[in-house]
């Protein structure tokens, strides 16, 4: 694993925001919706996320190039339910960091 690996990683409450609306639309066009940010995200972008909250914190990946890139087509979430993903790594990172920083198990 390296920091030019990414994936599409989706917040939680994004994705809890994301199966509600499923659940709330009157109709849908598809059987089956992918569940996501819509976008590749590396393992720097969520450390560079984590230090800018936690600016000590000792996170560190190898650099190997250009890794994996993987995203979820999200253009049916979206059009069916108008879902936009709400938290950005950064943002994630802080509500997160917050939420554990206010006594909260992982």
């Amino acid at each position: 694993m390296g920091g030019d690996d990414a994936i599409d990683l989706c917040y939680v409450k994004d994705t809890a925001r994301a199966i509600a609306l499923l659940q709330l639309t009157d109709r849908l066009g598809h059987r089956t919706y992918n569940v996501g940010s819509g976008r590749a995200t590396t393992n720097a972008e969520v450390i560079d996320a984590i230090r800018t909250v936690v600016p000590d914190a000792h996170t560190e990946l190898p650099t190997r190039g250009a890794g994996p890139q993987a995203h979820l087509d999200i253009t049916r979430l979206q059009q069916d339910t108008g879902y936009r993903p709400a938290y950005d790594t950064e943002h994630a990172a802080a509500d997160y960091i917050a939420w554990l920083r206010a006594g909260n198990d992982a």
